[in-house]
């Protein structure tokens, strides 16, 4: 693992939410989310952005005013629950519709995501973890104080994905296409971790422990 920074963050981090914010990032197939989840297994609360957006399309009344705006009131199924299949049927008709619901979904997981941080400082807590896929992408670094990306190469990250999501190498090609590269994602994070065969995790990610705890 190794680190842009001299000294420990969490020691030197002036934030004004009182919490040190680790940002969590990798392309399709690092292992980001199994890093997450190791991370959350040494006791830090990771916040979900993939899983948080799903639900909040059924339980956050403003995200789900402008979705029936946006899409009409038939991409609700009478339960109340988003119809997913609808909303894929139109995207796919449409993709610039993708855009625009995401245009609306990122704001709905900001707040989310500020309210759910907020409860932890409450609490006393010192540390949390931010993850997500489009964290540089879709500006949520500005919400951490350190960015950690998750690296692999491209011929593993390829075989994980393919063998993960039961699809053919031109799929996950084109995704990875749309992604940061790995060279731009080392560049602007603040921390690394190889999630290979050659850089074993563990000690990794005992080191990224030390700098950010000691």
């Amino acid at each position: 693992m190794s680190s842009k920074s001299a000294s420990s963050p969490l020691h030197s981090a002036r934030t004004s939410h009182g919490i040190y914010t680790l940002g969590v990032t990798g392309g399709i197939g690092s292992g980001k989310s199994y890093i997450a989840r190791l991370l959350e297994e040494r006791g830090i609360p990771v916040y979900d952005t993939d899983s948080r957006a799903k639900a909040l399309y059924d339980t956050d009344g403003e995200l789900r005013e402008a979705m029936i705006s946006l899409c009409g009131a038939g991409i609700y199924a009478p339960s109340g629950l988003l119809d997913r299949k609808a909303l894929a049927s139109l995207i796919f008709a449409d993709r610039s519709l993708l855009e625009q619901v995401n245009a609306l979904v990122h704001p709905a997981v900001r707040r989310d995501f500020v309210t759910w941080r907020e409860g932890l400082s409450a609490e006393g807590k010192r540390l949390c973890a931010l993850e997500s896929a489009l964290l540089l992408d879709a500006g949520l670094d500005a919400y951490a104080d350190g960015v950690l990306a998750v690296l692999a190469d491209d011929t593993l990250r390829l075989r994980r994905a393919m063998m993960r999501d039961g699809v053919g190498e031109d799929a996950v090609r084109a995704r990875m296409q749309h992604q940061m590269s790995q060279v731009e994602l080392a560049q602007r994070a603040d921390f690394l971790i190889y999630n290979d065969e050659a850089h074993p995790l563990i000690p990794q990610l005992d080191s990224l422990f030390d700098k950010l705890l000691d």
